[in-house]
């Protein structure tokens, strides 16, 4: 009898134990918003895209590669991303942008890694501080932009494949 009081204590305190620590470790965590989900996809898909432009093991000579001759090179594709940057940007800040000037105003700048570079970082942090100023909350014609974004990503994942180059997401982690 003393030997199944014990068992049952014991059997007891654990079960007791199991309980609190389930409570504790089963507490909800508070689902993000849908504008939270929105920015933090947007931020995603333009830090990858940023990788790539920032990739050097993606040769400089073939920037100026086009699957087809009346499509956008690499850099060219690189440049309009972040035109599409600045104009959302400007649009949730309720500002005007001339898209059409602002891709010949880009057509005269440097060719090069490194402008193309310095401008998708400008435009990612003016972008990524309109997200994230308090009370923000992206427009809701952000997701058709955010699947737009998604496209040029996904073209310059393919330039990278078709030139033999694993695209920098794909690449084992070291």
């Amino acid at each position: 009898m003393k030997q199944f009081a014990a068992v049952t204590m014991i059997a007891f305190a654990a079960l007791t134990i199991g309980a609190s620590a389930a409570l504790v470790q089963t507490t909800p965590k508070v689902p993000p918003t849908y504008e939270q989900v929105i920015a933090r996809n947007w931020k995603d898909v333009h830090n990858k895209i940023l990788a790539m432009a920032k990739d050097t093991v993606y040769p400089d000579a073939k920037l100026g590669w086009k699957p087809h001759p009346d499509s956008r090179s690499v850099i060219d594709e690189l440049r309009h991303v972040t035109i599409g940057l600045e104009m959302t940007t400007a649009q949730a800040k309720g500002e005007k942008y001339d898209f059409e000037a602002k891709e010949a105003e880009y057509a005269k700048r440097p060719q090069t890694r490194a402008a193309v570079v310095g401008e998708m970082e400008k435009a990612i942090a003016a972008s990524y501080a309109v997200l994230d100023a308090p009370g923000a909350k992206p427009a809701p014609s952000l997701v058709g932009w955010l699947e737009h974004q998604g496209e040029h990503y996904g073209k310059l994942v393919t330039s990278y494949r078709v030139n033999g180059i694993v695209p920098p997401i794909s690449r084992p982690k070291s």
